[in-house]
């Protein structure tokens, strides 16, 4: 009987590079693979217990294992199907989500990368925007513009502003601060760049390492924003920033971001947890995908 697998997302990112290179490398090795979108789960809780299906799919417990990808806005609500699928004795590869609960968020990333001891760029935080102005000072005597601000739990460069002086910091806190959301932002210094590097850990070990080249007047390098990607040497440096990263924040799969300065100092920006890998391949010619299915049949495996 072949093996199945159910792949958890949101609806926006199942027509996505990754998830589609993900049905197909777990169809090529046998498996029966669906992507599941978790608007479309609703769960029952009875006298029976609790009951997770897809609209569509039905009863999630059909499947064999559960990989969890991209569920940013419902991380919640994918916890309580982890918990479902795990009281069925169905495999879970999560990237520790249940177990972390607050995971994606890159302040807390952040705050365990600097509690490793690894370098990371001076980053500020408050809740109001009273307490963020009162900072300014603070802010001046550490760093100076321009300066970045980034949303805590953003992806694939989103939510990420620039700002070339005071005036302009002050008028986006204070636009942000409109729809009562600015305590998700934070400001972080801005380091000119010589080389923007994503560093990928597939299964807790290193796949290799890409040059990631902005595309041009963007300062953000992200290949899903149109940057583009060669192969880079993976040096021992970047390898052991990457796997020390991972291990910080609780990571077996990731994309992790290190830069370095035109001094050559290098800093950790943050870690992927759901890794866009389609740069990766056409950089590098891997089949990450089929990385993803050996690791989750080895896992199986280990199970019997």
């Amino acid at each position: 009987m072949s093996k199945s697998i159910a792949i958890l997302l949101q609806k926006g990112f199942r027509n996505k590079f990754e998830p589609q290179a993900l049905v197909q490398a777990f169809t090529k090795a046998g498996w029966k693979a669906d992507l599941i979108t978790i608007e479309d789960v609703y769960a029952i809780y009875n006298e029976k217990g609790d009951y997770f299906a897809h609209s569509e799919k039905g009863d999630l417990a059909q499947y064999d294992a559960l990989l969890v990808r991209e569920v940013f806005a419902y991380f919640k609500y994918a916890i309580n199907i982890i918990s479902y699928m795990k009281s069925k004795g169905k495999l879970v590869v999560d990237n520790n989500l249940a177990t972390e609960k607050m995971m994606i968020n890159k302040l807390i990333d952040g705050q365990r990368i600097v509690q490793a001891g690894l370098p990371f760029p001076k980053t500020f935080h408050a809740h109001t925007l009273a307490n963020y102005l009162a900072m300014l000072p603070i802010i001046a005597k550490e760093t100076n513009f321009p300066l970045v601000v980034k949303h805590r739990s953003s992806g694939k460069g989103a939510k990420i502003f620039k700002v070339e002086d005071r005036l302009d910091l002050e008028n986006l806190l204070t636009d942000l601060n409109e729809d009562n959301k600015l305590g998700r932002y934070y400001i972080q210094e801005f380091l000119p760049l010589e080389a923007d590097y994503r560093v990928l850990v597939v299964a807790d070990q290193v796949v290799g390492a890409m040059l990631r080249i902005p595309k041009k007047g963007d300062f953000r390098a992200n290949f899903s924003l149109g940057g583009t990607v060669e192969p880079a040497e993976l040096t021992k440096e970047l390898e052991t920033l990457a796997l020390k990263a991972a291990a910080a924040t609780n990571c077996n799969f990731g994309g992790v971001d290190i830069v370095y300065t035109k001094e050559g100092k290098p800093y950790l920006l943050e870690v992927n947890r759901t890794p866009g890998f389609q740069g990766f391949t056409q950089a590098h010619g891997i089949d990450v995908a089929k990385m993803f299915v050996d690791y989750i049949e080895k896992l199986m495996e280990n199970r019997k």
